[in-house]
């Protein structure tokens, strides 16, 4: 069994339509196609890190929702060594165990590796307070700094200097 976080769009819905429900859980049948990951895959997609699941939600340009989940079924494991995301999953059975709220999506990732929290300001778009949890425990990290910056910000200019 694996653990993991997947994202939806706002109401558990998935990038195909589907909704979900907490504490449920759902099956594809793999008899006629079989489980595949990526775009044109086949199955429930997951990740390990809760950053990582941004990579098919923007978390600008919609609002999202994050739920922890696990696979009871059969799984495969991908990675993208270009962009350095691992750990990737599809499941042809998932249970969504918790969907997470906002303040329990900053907590996990306020005291994160700094690398992490850098990903996850790439993908998600946090609220003023939000931004001051997560300087407050990177104060002296300017990779962070310049992150917030950029994409939460919109400053343009900001790697331009380095």
């Amino acid at each position: 069994m694996i653990k993991g976080y997947k994202g939806f769009s706002k109401g558990l819905v998935n990038a195909y339509g589907m909704k979900f429900e907490e504490h449920k859980d759902y099956k594809v049948d793999t008899r006629e196609q079989e489980l595949k990951y990526g775009i044109y895959g086949y199955g429930f997609h997951f990740a390990e890190r809760l950053e990582d699941c941004l990579r098919y939600y923007n978390g600008f340009e919609e609002e999202i929702e994050i739920a922890k989940v696990m696979a009871l079924g059969d799984v495969l494991e991908s990675y993208d060594d270009y962009y350095g995301y691992y750990d990737l999953y599809v499941t042809d059975h998932i249970y969504i165990e918790h969907v997470l709220t906002r303040e329990e999506i900053i907590n996990y990732i306020k005291n994160a590796n700094p690398l992490r929290v850098e990903r996850f300001i790439m993908g998600y778009k946090l609220m003023s307070d939000e931004i001051e949890t997560i300087l407050k425990e990177n104060p002296d990290n300017e990779r962070i700094m310049d992150a917030i910056d950029y994409y939460q910000y919109g400053n343009k200019y900001v790697y331009e200097k380095k």
